[in-house]
C-alpha cells in the first residue's frame, strides 16, 4: 500500500515524525522554538501530509562521517590476541590462587593462636590450596605448550 498525503497517520507515525525532530534538535537544526512548535503540530497531525511537512526541510539521515580507512590486520593478529587473553587469564587465575591461599592461611594461624597456640593443629589449608595450585600448574603447563 502505497502512502498519500491525505492518509490519515497513526501514533506510530507521529512519534517516528517526533523522534526526527528530537534528532534534528539535538544536532541543532532547530531552535529550541521550532522545536517546540513543530512537536505540538506532530502531535495533533492527522495525516501524512501534515507529518511530512514537519521534516521536510530536514536530512533524512545524518551526514556521512568520513569513511573509516581499512587497515589489514597482520597475519596472525587473532592467535596473538587470544594467546594474551590466555596469558591474562592465567596470570588472574594465579592471582586468585594467591590471594585464597593467604587468606585460609591467616585463618588457619588465627584459629591456632586463639586457640591456645599450643601445638600445631591438623593444616587444612592444603585442602583448598594443594587441588587448586596443581590445577593451575597443569593450566601453566599447557600454556606454554
Amino acid at each position: 500500500m502505497s502512502v498519500t498525503p491525505e492518509m490519515r497517520a497513526g501514533d506510530e507515525d507521529r512519534d517516528r515524525t517526533i523522534t526526527v525532530l528530537r534528532e534534528a534538535f539535538a544536532e541543532g537544526r532547530l531552535t529550541q522554538d521550532e522545536f517546540q512548535q513543530r512537536l505540538g503540530k506532530a502531535q495533533e497531525a492527522k495525516t501524512f501530509g501534515e507529518l511530512d511537512a514537519l521534516t521536510t526541510d530536514l536530512p533524512t539521515a545524518p551526514p556521512a562521517a568520513a569513511p573509516a580507512v581499512a587497515v589489514p590486520a597482520p597475519a596472525g593478529s587473532a592467535q596473538v590476541a587470544v594467546q594474551d587473553d590466555d596469558g591474562r587469564n592465567l596470570r588472574a587465575g594465579w592471582y586468585s590462587w594467591l590471594g585464597v591461599s593467604v587468606l585460609v592461611n591467616v585463618i588457619y594461624f588465627a584459629t591456632w593462636i586463639t586457640g591456645g597456640g599450643g601445638s600445631a593443629p591438623y593444616y587444612w589449608p592444603i585442602w583448598v590450596m594443594g587441588p587448586w595450585g596443581a590445577a593451575m600448574v597443569i593450566a601453566t603447563l599447557n600454556k606454554r605448550r
